[in-house]
């Protein structure tokens, strides 16, 4: 079985593992998440503490079913982050999330993305399924994932609040 919390190299790309970022690189991501772009479409969209990074991070060592990873091309651009979560071998299916850099304009950034996670998740962890969730009003997310691929598969409804007020949560998949 595929060691997850290993970096791979993807065609173009360098996939590195949460858990073997630098210091600087932990703070980049964190400072990504944390950005009002990234964060509101989140189910949790606080901002995060220094301490609660890297807690997460340090749980992630142990983790056998959530997978984080920042994706770099050959000049040495940090494009965004890629995950797998809830993976689960034996019926070779996972969760999926992106998000680039909210401040670096990288054009095709999330195809980047998302073409990586589909070869990881495909080529390298040889799972069948790949599914994600998107919060309604992500329009431009819903469209995105639609031309990757993608099929609307189900809603989850009332399923996250925001500012006082519950939204639905689109379920989509992919199979190889």
């Amino acid at each position: 079985m595929i060691n997850l919390r290993e970096n791979f190299i993807l065609g173009d790309f360098t996939v590195i593992n949460f858990v073997t970022l630098t210091d600087k690189e932990k703070e980049m991501v964190r400072s990504w998440r944390n950005n009002e772009k990234v964060r509101k479409w989140m189910y949790s969209d606080q901002t995060i503490t220094h301490e609660e990074h890297s807690g997460f991070i340090e749980r992630l060592q142990s983790d056998d079913k959530n997978f984080y990873w920042i994706l770099k091309d050959h000049n040495g651009n940090y494009i965004g982050v890629i995950y797998l979560n809830r993976v689960d071998f034996r019926n070779r299916n996972a969760y999926i999330g992106i998000y680039s850099d909210p401040d670096n304009k990288i054009p095709s950034a999330g195809k980047m993305l998302i073409d990586c996670i589909k070869k990881l998740a495909f080529d390298k962890a040889k799972l069948h399924t790949l599914k994600l969730e998107v919060i309604e009003n992500n329009e431009q997310a819903i469209r995105f994932y639609s031309k990757s691929g993608f099929n609307i598969e189900g809603k989850l409804r009332e399923f996250v609040n925001k500012d006082g007020k519950w939204y639905n949560v689109i379920l989509m998949g992919i199979i190889n």
